[in-house]
């Protein structure tokens, strides 16, 4: 069996070309380009990476950014005063919240502040009840507000390969708000059935080998391995870890799947490109809806 690599660089080139002429229309009609803040606690986690490319991209499209790397021993009121002073600032069109977050950050109260016209990653309390509330997925790319962009980029990546999720049995490994949760109803909303399996799941072997799709995001290198999946297995590898040798990786052993696994996407090149060119895509359509958004009553504070 030859597999098949669903990589994601093709797709973000794709996204990333219909842009420039957004962001003409955006600088004609505001007198300034789109803008991004970008907000990293921890200049050392895997995201970091991921950064530094979203800063080259952004500098390269013409999008302007700045990077925001406040100390966690500032404490959360400084981070709930920058995302207040952030959501003001009629300047700054997107906002893009890097985890993790210093302990104890991550709340409601976080979510609830989080200015959801700017939020480009979805996790505002208003754009995850939207996300959740929607039926089908189309709702989810007509809305006028954001979605998870790693989550999202997941679902144009099969969309991309032809993998029409309908009817599928799809497990997703990993519960988080940004990927799995999201993910597992977006997939729901493509007529899916869908398994969350998570850290307390006891038949998650069982679980994926009865399953025609998999999608690991754990972040933890190279555990999916053959014995976990069914021959002529389709796997979406969303995990960003470093080896023994500091080299980039995935949560899929790519080597061990290569005789077993009809497609996988790899890492790097799968994913995160993709997820790349949805946050770029976000913070230009930021820039467009924020006079639409602000007629709606979406609070930009």
């Amino acid at each position: 069996m030859t597999m098949k690599i669903l990589e994601g660089k093709t797709l973000s080139a794709a996204i990333l070309a219909a842009l420039p002429a957004r962001i003409e229309a955006v600088k004609e009609r505001l007198g300034r380009p789109p803008s991004l803040a970008i907000i990293n606690y921890f200049a050392d986690s895997p995201s970091a990476v991921y950064v530094k490319r979203k800063i080259a991209a952004c500098e390269k499209l013409g999008i302007a950014v700045k990077l925001y790397a406040p100390r966690p021993e500032e404490g959360y009121p400084a981070f709930k005063a920058l995302l207040a002073r952030l959501g003001a600032d009629a300047s700054c069109d997107a906002i893009m919240l890097e985890r993790p977050l210093p302990d104890g950050f991550e709340t409601l109260e976080t979510w609830d502040a989080l200015p959801a016209a700017k939020d480009v990653d979805g996790l505002s309390t208003l754009n995850m009840g939207r996300l959740f509330l929607a039926k089908k997925f189309s709702e989810v790319e007509a809305g006028s507000y954001f979605s998870p962009c790693t989550a999202l980029a997941v679902v144009r990546l099969l969309k991309f390969h032809g993998i029409d999720p309908s009817g599928l049995n799809i497990a997703v490994a990993g519960r988080s708000a940004v990927v799995g949760r999201p993910l597992a109803w977006m997939l729901t909303a493509l007529d899916a059935t869908v398994t969350l399996c998570h850290t307390r799941t006891k038949n998650t072997a069982e679980i994926f080998k009865n399953s025609d799709l998999v999608i690991t995001a754990v972040g933890k290198a190279k555990w999916l391995k053959k014995e976990l999946l069914p021959a002529g297995a389709t796997v979406i590898d969303v995990g960003t870890n470093f080896d023994e040798n500091g080299k980039m990786c995935g949560d899929a052993d790519l080597e061990d799947l290569k005789e077993s696994a009809a497609a996988v996407s790899p890492v790097p090149g799968g994913v995160g490109p993709v997820t790349l060119a949805c946050l770029l895509e976000a913070a230009v359509r930021a820039a467009e809806l924020a006079p639409k958004m602000e007629r709606e009553g979406i609070i930009l504070t």
